[in-house]
C-alpha cells in the first residue's frame, strides 16, 4: 500500500468516525427535545400561554430537523454507487437547507399568532409556566452541549445547534416573562415574547439557507480565493496558462475543484500534476481535484462563461 492509499484510508476513517459521533450526539439531543416537547405542549395547554406553546411549535420544528439532520449524516455515510459517484455527501446540505425553511416558516406564523394576542390579550398561568420553562431551559443547554463540538465544521450540524440553540433563548425568555407578568400584571409580556422569539429567528434561518443553497448552486466556496489561486497556478514553473477553474462543497469542510493547464512541450507531467495538487491543497485545502494538462496551442474544453475562472 502506497503512502497516498494510507492518507486516503486515514482520511476515510477519520469521516467515518466523525459522521458516527455526530449520529450519536443528534440521538441524543433528539430524546432530549422530545422530552421536552411533550411537557411544553401540556403545559402550554394547561397555562394558556403563547410563549410556551410557539416554544413548543419550535420544539415541534426542531424534532424534524434533527430527524432530517440525523438521516442525512447516516445517508451521506453510505459509499459512492454508479449511479451516485460522489456518494451522497449533500444530503446534509440539503438538510440543512430545509430546516432553514421550516425555521422561516415558523417564524412568521409564530409572529401573525402573536399580533392577534396583542389585539385580545389572555391570562396565564405562570407557575406552570415557570416550572415547565425551566425544565426545558436546562434541558436545551444540555442539547447545546451535545451539538457544539462539530459546528463550525458542519454545516449540517450547525443548522442543528442552531435549532437548539434558539430553543433555549425561547426558553429563557418564557421563564422570565413567567417571572415579571405576576409581578406587573402586563399579560402582553407573554406575546412579546413570542415576537423576540421569532424576531431572533429570522436573520439566523435566512443566513442558513444562503448559504446552504449556495452550496447546491455549486457556488464557489467563500474560505476560498479564486483569483489568489489562480496566480499561484501560474506561478508554477512550466505551466503557461490555465482556464476552466472551478471550485465547489460536496459538504460543509469537503471542497472539489477542477482546472485546465497548458504547460510548455518540455514539462514533465508528473512533477506539474503534483505541483498544482500541492497548490490546491495548501492554497484552497482541496484534496480532491480533476487536472487536465494540455500542450501547446491545444485546448480541448474552453468555457464561454464569463462567471468561470
Amino acid at each position: 500500500m502506497t503512502g497516498a492509499d494510507r492518507a486516503a484510508n486515514r482520511e476515510s476513517h477519520d469521516l467515518s468516525s466523525g459522521r458516527e459521533a455526530r449520529r450519536r450526539r443528534l440521538r441524543a439531543a433528539l430524546a432530549l427535545t422530545a422530552a421536552v416537547l411533550a411537557l411544553e405542549i401540556g403545559g402550554g395547554i394547561a397555562s394558556g400561554s403563547l410563549a410556551l406553546l410557539a416554544d413548543a411549535a419550535h420544539l415541534f420544528a426542531d424534532i424534524a430537523a434533527l430527524i432530517l439532520a440525523y438521516a442525512a449524516i447516516t445517508v451521506a455515510g453510505r459509499a459512492p454507487t454508479g449511479r451516485h459517484t460522489f456518494g451522497l455527501y449533500r444530503a446534509e446540505i440539503l438538510a440543512a437547507f430545509v430546516n432553514a425553511q421550516v425555521l422561516l416558516v415558523l417564524a412568521v406564523g409564530i409572529l401573525i399568532e402573536a399580533a392577534m394576542r396583542f389585539s385580545s390579550p389572555v391570562a396565564v398561568r405562570t407557575g406552570v409556566i415557570l416550572w415547565i420553562a425551566a425544565v426545558a431551559l436546562l434541558a436545551n443547554l444540555a442539547a447545546m452541549r451535545l451539538l457544539s463540538e462539530g459546528r463550525g465544521r458542519n454545516l449540517n450540524m450547525r443548522a442543528a445547534y442552531l435549532e437548539v440553540f434558539t430553543d433555549m433563548i425561547g426558553s429563557a425568555a418564557v421563564l422570565a416573562a413567567a417571572i415579571a407578568i405576576p409581578r406587573t400584571g402586563w399579560l402582553w409580556l407573554d406575546p412579546a415574547v413570542s415576537v423576540a422569539v421569532a424576531l431572533f429567528i429570522l436573520p439566523r434561518a435566512a443566513s442558513l439557507l444562503k448559504q446552504s443553497a449556495h452550496i447546491l448552486l455549486e457556488g464557489s466556496p467563500g474560505d476560498i480565493d479564486a483569483a489568489a489561486v489562480r496566480g499561484e497556478l501560474l506561478g508554477v514553473p512550466g505551466i503557461e496558462a490555465i482556464h476552466d477553474l472551478h471550485f465547489w462543497t460536496l459538504t460543509s469542510g469537503l471542497h472539489s475543484a477542477s482546472v485546465h493547464i497548458r504547460a510548455g512541450s518540455d514539462s514533465p507531467r508528473r512533477d506539474l500534476l503534483q505541483a498544482v495538487q500541492g497548490v490546491l491543497k495548501s492554497a484552497a485545502g482541496v484534496d480532491h481535484a480533476t487536472i487536465q494538462v494540455e500542450w501547446g496551442s491545444e485546448m480541448t474544453c474552453h468555457s464561454s462563461n464569463r462567471g468561470h475562472a
